[in-house]
């Protein structure tokens, strides 16, 4: 009698736990199709930055124009003083693209190809993770599938593809124009996403 009336109550116990847990979590979308995304305009000043090679003694030069419902970027790569890339990057923070599957830029511009960048470390020398692209003049949903981004590192280039997995911890975005060539560029951005399909 004991032994049946303690099982009952166990599984009354699990039961109810069962039942809190699919509450808690039935408003909960799939992580896999939630999107990550920055959306630029006049409201954004004053949060992504340029970096260009200048910190090494380059001459390449970029800066960052607010339009209503975008970030300009616009500058010139040079080669001289062992340089050659200009950037702008995302403010340092954390932010979780395991799972995802494409990202998609929303942009139009001229001097490409120009890369899309994720850091995982704060240290400028350990590998990041890259994908090109390049955009028309027009305006277009450029969408790149993230099995296409490779992790480079300093002085030693292009090491491996990312796995999905690695970037569960992304400190930083960013879009650079760096590919061996001196030239004027241009890139206008309305928005940088990271979507669970592909």
């Amino acid at each position: 009698m004991l032994t049946s009336l303690a099982t009952q109550l166990l599984r009354l116990r699990f039961s109810a736990l069962c039942s809190a847990l699919l509450t808690s979590c039935a408003g909960e979308e799939p992580r896999a199709w939630q999107a990550v995304e920055w959306r630029f305009g006049l409201h954004e000043t004053n949060t992504w930055r340029p970096l260009n090679d200048g910190v090494m003694g380059g001459m390449s030069s970029g800066s960052i124009a607010w339009a209503e419902e975008s970030l300009v970027w616009g500058g010139a790569t040079s080669l001289a003083n062992n340089g050659g890339f200009a950037s702008i990057r995302s403010p340092w923070g954390e932010t979780d693209l395991a799972g995802m599957g494409q990202a998609v830029v929303v942009c139009r511009g001229s001097g490409g190809p120009f890369k899309l960048t994720l850091e995982t470390s704060e240290r400028w020398w350990m590998p990041y993770a890259y994908a090109s692209f390049e955009p028309s003049s027009d305006w277009q949903e450029v969408v790149i599938p993230l099995r296409e981004f490779r992790w480079n590192m300093a002085r030693m280039g292009d090491l491996k593809q990312v796995s999905g997995s690695e970037l569960g911890s992304v400190l930083r975005v960013g879009l650079m124009k760096y590919d061996g060539t001196a030239q004027p560029f241009e890139l206008e951005v309305r928005s940088i996403s990271f979507q669970g399909a592909d």
